[in-house]
């Protein structure tokens, strides 16, 4: 018999009725996912991501955990609870917790055990000695009693975590029906703040320049708060901010300037700033910048010097190339830190347009053997006084 042709609205119909039926069937008790309540502020409005649940079993009611939302910080935690079916002994080993589990707590009646995966002994057991204090006895599986009852209870990091963190454990069990068990749990890092942008780039600039930056920011989680304080970033930087109102949310906007720095500094920084968002809870703005030095030193603070030929002599070159306009000289120089003899060294400079190029040479008469120290170069620049240049090499 030809198959019966449905119109468009009937076979919606249907497939709607097929789903409700699979979803009423699917949500039983011992299938429902649990929650832990989250700490922090309600009503986030990202939602934790639902990985796929996973079914309970005969020692599991539960087996996966949605353990609620975090801000940033803290650690989030979660209890499975478990009871042996069986009227026989059974054996869990081979406990293996992915690499986000921070650790899980084993407790099977009065016994407690400790996983730690990242451990050389992961598995422990916890106890006391006959002073009272807590001991650690490595083991490798965990016996289980008829009809016993215990919990096993997880933990994730959520520090610094914005988005779904997921996490697993897979015990092997010796009970021949159910010989492999999975718990898996997961948590949701919040974004308590917004920053815009979120991340200043200053791009390249050079040490005696002077950038400015701006960056707003608002809380999807608080309307209104304060910005208290912020810490230290040294002198290079100069903060300011300010707040305004539209309605019932707070707009924070924080403008700066980042320079001049010093010879030494990589560029950029980070500001961190402190609010009275569940207590004190703090935002960072990372500033990045590409900071070019006062001077250009080529091949570097470092002169190779190899081996030398006794009898031949050696001459290298230092380029020093300022970045600011300065017309760079040669002052003066000395040795510092010398193994050999000073005599059979000889320094000059002499000018390539704007750069300075000075010659370190080691001279024919040098006796074998080894040559290094510091050269120590007297510069005019307002900022760098002095240039060190080690050298090293060897006359055979």
């Amino acid at each position: 018999m030809p198959t019966p042709f449905l119109r468009p609205g009937l076979a919606l119909f249907a497939a709607v009725v097929v789903a409700s039926l699979v979803e009423a069937q699917d949500g039983g008790a011992a299938g429902q996912v649990q929650r832990t309540p989250a700490p922090g502020p309600q009503g986030v409005p990202q939602a934790p991501a639902q990985p796929g649940r996973l079914p309970g079993n005969s020692w599991f009611p539960v087996t996966e955990l949605d353990l609620g939302s975090y801000f940033g910080e803290g650690e989030a935690s979660g209890v499975f609870r478990w009871k042996n079916p069986t009227q026989s002994d059974v054996t869990w080993s081979n406990l293996l917790g992915s690499c986000q589990c921070i650790r899980a707590e084993i407790r099977a009646g009065e016994r407690r055990y400790e996983l730690r995966p990242k451990q050389a002994n992961p598995l422990v057991r916890i106890g006391r000695d006959a002073n009272g204090k807590e001991t650690q006895e490595p083991v490798t599986q965990i016996a289980i009693g008829p009809g016993e009852e215990g919990e096993v209870e997880v933990h994730l990091d959520m520090h610094g975590i914005n988005g779904p963190k997921m996490a697993t454990l897979d015990i092997h069990s010796s009970d021949p029906a159910l010989p492999q068990i999975k718990l898996r749990w997961n948590a949701f890092g919040a974004q308590l703040f917004t920053i815009s942008p979120t991340e200043v780039q200053l791009n390249k600039m050079t040490w005696n320049e002077t950038r400015e930056f701006q960056v707003t920011v608002l809380s999807p989680m608080k309307r209104d708060f304060n910005i208290l304080r912020m810490d230290d970033a040294g002198k290079a930087f100069d903060v300011r901010w300010e707040k305004t109102m539209v309605g019932e949310n707070a707009t924070w906007t924080i403008k700066g300037t980042y320079g001049p720095v010093g010879e030494d500094v990589a560029g950029g920084g980070v500001l961190k700033f402190h609010t009275d968002v569940n207590g004190s809870t703090p935002f960072t703005v990372r500033v990045m910048a590409f900071v070019q030095g006062p001077l250009e030193v080529k091949p570097g603070g470092f002169l190779t010097l190899g081996m030398i030929r006794q009898g031949s002599g050696l001459r290298k070159e230092v380029v020093f190339e300022p970045n600011d306009g300065t017309n760079l000289e040669l002052l003066g120089y000395r040795f510092e830190k010398l193994r050999g003899e000073e005599n059979v060294l000889k320094v000059s400079s002499a000018k390539d347009g704007n750069k300075l190029v000075v010659t370190l040479e080691v001279s024919d008469k040098a006796a074998a053997g080894l040559l290094k120290g510091d050269l120590v170069l007297e510069l005019n620049h307002p900022l760098v006084k002095e240039r060190r240049i080690m050298f090293n090499g060897f006359v055979r």
